[in-house]
């Protein structure tokens, strides 16, 4: 008797799919996209309205995790009672997506542009003369008008009734949007070439990826209610650990005479006053991630912390300007420059032949590395990059900068950028910023009478895309690039969702945005980077002018300051023999990017906590050897997850129990 003929099991045919796609799927790309909107909703929310927890200040956005971490537990639950799941390809394709959405959102971009352009009109007074030295030199089409009060209604809430004046906005927004994408498509180009070169070629270790694309690799099997990386004994040792001292504390927020954890509290310790104070503050966060960098990065990032203590100390007390007291200044900060400068200039040195083959692909259809399994072809690439440069520097001659600096500018903004990612690609320190900003690389060699009064203004409008503490989207996107590794023969589809996951990230945070502060008065959010950084930011800029028309102009830095410039050689230098020391002796210790970033902000407040990371690492490998390190993975990304949960606990509770007044659980 013949067996009666098997019917396709749907979900057997979407695992097939999913599978011959790459994980590309529109599930996944549907799925990606819930992650971005949701991880924006809970980011400016949580900022503007609760005044909780920092939700983008980092490198791996806590928003994100948080979301990408009730996705996957969800999908484990879904693939246990509904045969429904997804495999891990398509996770990773949801995780690129939320990667680079998060980039977006609050610190990210969306904050400071709205802060930016909504400013100049609003805070403009007799006293600071804005009226003077700053509004005859703003193109109309760059700043919301404050006609009819749109602007006022913005920061100071819309009366009961009123329409948000969309159209006071449009314009503005339109035209920073070009110039906006133009950033990303050159941004995204240049991961796109460095990609292979860091994830294969160099392997570098992407330590801020690794636990993500563990949970990424193994989710919901359909065997068990949770994920699949929860099976571990240590995974929940680290969780309880985790999220029982967060959840703990939450205690306090109804009994405040309750007994809490002290993994907030940060004070900094002094040797005496000739010396910078170094910062204690356990960053469970930062742990998590460094625990999965190199022993010499995270020791060398301690050293060079400890090194600026004593010599920033040492020439303050010869009568340099070096510590401000807590950070860099002066000569110290000219140091850590050159030694940015030539950790930047080295990646480009190691990837010569790379970008080489990668430069003759571009002028020779023939003559081309194998790029079929990279998110783009790199000709397209390359030619995408040059056309967004292009546009990028028409947009700033047109808003008034100078068109010979703004060529001059925009490489450096390129070089400085692929620096900073190449710093977090090795290190995964969840807080970095960049040491040295494109244009304190550039301006050193120009004459003050060169830089005129609409370059400056123009300038500080620039320098929320030019000059992003963040390194704008390109990290993230070098992120990305690291988990697409799991994504096999779907990866020019990936650049697509990614690209998706931006454009909707952007629009619904700006919308997100506007309509909050319309609602409630921006002024209200209490932010720095809305309600503080512009207007602090703008008096400068009209000082600047002011000084520029009625003063003589200063001389270029290396004439006024040989001293810096001393101290600049002296930082690169040092830097270069770093780089030749680690190439020519492989016991030798210390890491170049810990001179790179030494004495900057976040440096110095994640400098202790490294030096824990470091310690516990060490132990582990002495111990147990390469092995037991491996087995302990486990145990961290428990931790990891346990912390994330908690903070989304603490979040909960915020929303229900004290909106406006939410705890700050996860900082720096």
């Amino acid at each position: 008797m013949a067996s009666p003929e098997r019917t396709a099991d749907p979900f057997e045919q979407d695992s097939t799919l999913a599978e011959s796609t790459g994980g590309v799927t529109v599930r996944a790309v549907v799925s990606g996209l819930v992650l971005v909107l949701g991880l924006d909703a809970l980011a400016i929310h949580l900022r503007y309205v609760v005044h909780g927890s920092l939700m983008t200040y980092s490198h791996v956005p806590m928003a994100m995790l948080i979301v990408f971490t009730l996705m996957i537990t969800a999908g484990a639950v879904l693939a246990r009672f509904s045969r429904w799941k997804l495999i891990p390809a398509e996770w990773h394709t949801i995780l690129a997506m939320g990667v680079v959405g998060a980039a977006v959102p609050g610190f990210g971009l969306s904050g400071y542009l709205l802060g930016y352009i909504a400013t100049p009109y609003y805070f403009a007074t007799e006293v600071n003369e804005w009226n003077t030295y700053l509004h005859p030199y703003i193109s109309p089409w760059l700043v919301p008008s404050d006609e009819n009060k749109a602007v006022t209604w913005f920061f100071e809430g819309a009366p009961k009734g009123a329409q948000i004046p969309w159209d006071a906005w449009l314009l503005p927004l339109l035209w920073w949007t070009t110039f906006i994408v133009a950033a990303f498509v050159v941004l995204a180009c240049v991961a796109v070439v460095f990609r292979r070169q860091w994830v294969q070629n160099e392997r570098l270790a992407f330590p801020a990826m690794a636990p993500l694309i563990h949970m990424a690799e193994e989710p919901g099997s359909g065997r068990f209610v949770l994920p699949d990386f929860t099976k571990n004994y240590l995974f929940w040792i680290g969780f309880g650990l985790a999220f029982g001292m967060i959840a703990w504390n939450c205690i306090n927020y109804f009994l405040p005479g309750f007994p809490r954890f002290p993994v907030y509290r940060g004070r900094w310790y002094w040797i005496d006053r000739q010396h910078p104070p170094a910062y204690g503050f356990l960053g469970l966060f930062t742990i998590f991630f460094s625990y999965f960098a190199s022993l010499d990065v995270l020791f060398s990032i301690w050293f060079f912390d400890l090194l600026f203590i004593f010599e920033g100390g040492w020439l303050h007390r010869r009568g340099f300007t070096a510590i401000s007291p807590y950070y860099y200044r002066g000569v110290y900060y000219w140091q850590t420059k050159g030694a940015f400068a030539m950790l930047a200039a080295s990646v480009f040195w190691v990837a010569r032949r790379h970008l080489r083959d990668v430069l003759r692909s571009t002028w020779h259809r023939n003559e081309h590395p194998d790029d079929k399994d990279e998110p783009l072809s790199y000709r397209a690439a390359v030619l995408a990059a040059f056309v967004g440069l292009g546009f990028m520097w028409l947009w700033l001659w047109r808003i008034g900068f100078d068109p010979l600096l703004a060529a001059l500018l925009l490489p450096a903004v390129v070089f400085t950028y692929v620096g900073l990612a190449k710093i977090l690609a090795e290190t995964g320190m969840p807080y970095t910023n960049v040491p040295a900003g494109p244009w304190g690389l550039v301006s050193p060699f120009i004459s003050g009478s060169a830089v005129n009064e609409s370059t400056r203004v123009a300038l500080r409008f620039a320098s929320r895309i030019t000059s992003h503490f963040k390194g704008l989207f390109l990290p993230a996107l070098v992120h990305a690039g690291r988990v697409a590794e799991g994504v096999r023969g779907g990866r020019r589809r990936l650049m697509y969702a990614v690209v998706l996951a931006f454009l909707v990230s952007f629009v619904a945070s700006v919308l997100f945005t506007i309509q909050l502060g319309y609602r409630d008065g921006a002024y209200n959010f209490n932010s720095w980077e809305i309600v503080r950084a512009g207007p602090k930011h703008f008096d400068g800029t009209a000082t600047s002018v002011k000084n520029f028309l009625t003063k003589e102009p200063d001389p270029p830095v290396y004439r006024e300051h040989p001293d810096y410039v001393a101290f600049f050689g002296l930082g690169g230098l040092a830097t270069l023999l770093l780089i030749f020391l680690r190439h020519r002796f492989v016991w030798w210790p210390l890491h170049p990017v810990g001179l790179a970033i030494s004495g900057s902000y976040l440096a110095r407040r994640t400098s202790l906590t490294i030096l824990l990371a470091w310690l516990v690492k060490l132990v582990m490998l002495k111990m147990g050897g390469p092995a037991v390190y491996r087995k302990s993975r486990p145990l961290f990304i428990g931790l990891l997850v346990g912390y994330v949960l908690g903070v989304a606990l603490s979040a909960f509770i915020d929303v229900l129990w004290f909106p406006e007044r939410g705890h700050s659980v996860h900082r720096f």
